[in-house]
């Protein structure tokens, strides 16, 4: 299996997302077992810029800059880690399970003949194979899958998936020119930014998910609150973003975002399936309801049997107390 690892670098608003360093660590960790290479791929418009910040990972940083690919387009995108699969060879292609990843890998996938494996959280060689941790069942079965074919293999893994250690390797920069034509049967009508600034829910370690036992929209303050405290994002089940008590940005859940912090805490969250399948690998789970047989308690590592506006109030003074004590 001595071959090389590919990592596609997202960016998000100019800069290198927190998972690509992630998965660039994971990615050293490999290849040092493998004596093999690892190549970074950052796509984008003006990036070159970005390189420095990525060297220090791999062997080879592959850049392809241009104003084609400014924003994210499946069409120009995948055409771009396609040239760079077929010139390149890795054996194993890596990225995020975001919404961007949800919707190249599966293309780049069918593209180049691949087995796909997606929505991972950890990945070993043992005994020269391949074996890629995936939750199942709503998070119910901890799998263990491997390739039967190891020619060519894309996965992509969660956010928080993995730590990141900075290296002390100085990659070579290598820059391809593409000519890339986007597909004219579609453009690109417009592109509307929330003007949040709070960190991506995804990516965050702190998170506190309020669902429908919070009642009202305005009782999410408290949570806000908390949430500044403890430097926590604030997420929303699906039934509150349906009944526009948060925005959309906020939901985690099947339809919503795949999160798995080093902290969730529910609060007021029943624990529907299509919920829990996306938090189920949260590092420590702590559900606050009033019902004792919430199917969240199932999934949980602490659970707090009471009313939320009970507890909530507590926490808060608990914690701010905590605070200044420093």
């Amino acid at each position: 299996m001595g071959k090389d690892i590919c990592v596609f670098i997202e960016c998000k608003e100019g800069k290198i997302r927190k998972t690509s360093f992630e998965l660039l660590t994971k990615g050293r960790e490999l290849t040092d077992k493998l004596l093999s290479n690892l190549l970074a791929v950052l796509i984008g418009d003006n990036v070159i810029n970005l390189a420095e910040d990525i060297r220090p990972y791999e062997e080879k940083v592959i850049i392809i800059d241009g104003e084609v690919y400014k924003d994210y387009r499946w069409d120009t995108y995948t055409d771009a880690l396609e040239f760079i699969t077929k010139k390149y060879s890795p054996f194993l292609i890596i990225g995020a399970s975001t919404i961007t990843g949800k919707d190249l890998f599966p293309r780049l996938t069918a593209r180049i003949g691949a087995a796909f494996i997606s929505d991972a959280t950890g990945i070993e060689i043992i005994d020269g194979e391949l074996k890629v941790k995936k939750p199942i069942y709503g998070g119910k079965i901890i799998s263990w899958v491997s390739p039967k074919s190891t020619d060519k293999v894309i996965i992509t893994f969660r956010p928080n998936s993995f730590s990141i250690e900075k290296g002390n390797r100085t990659g070579e920069v290598i820059e391809e020119k593409i000519n890339a034509v986007p597909d004219k049967r579609m453009h690109l009508v417009n592109i509307t930014k929330g003007q949040s600034e709070k960190v991506d829910l995804q990516e965050a370690d702190f998170i506190i998910c309020g669902g429908r036992g919070m009642k009202d929209p305005e009782n999410f303050k408290i949570l806000e609150e908390i949430a500044d405290i403890i430097g926590a994002r604030v997420g929303a089940s699906r039934a509150v973003v349906d009944s526009k008590w948060r925005d959309y940005e906020d939901q985690i859940g099947k339809s919503g975002k795949t999160v798995s912090p080093k902290l969730y805490i529910g609060c007021g969250v029943s624990g529907a399936l299509h919920h829990t399948m996306s938090m189920d690998t949260s590092k420590v789970v702590v559900a606050i309801n009033k019902d004792p047989n919430a199917l969240i308690f199932q999934y949980a590592d602490y659970g707090i049997v009471d009313d939320l506006f009970n507890v909530l109030p507590a926490l808060k003074e608990e914690l701010m107390a905590a605070k200044k004590e420093g």
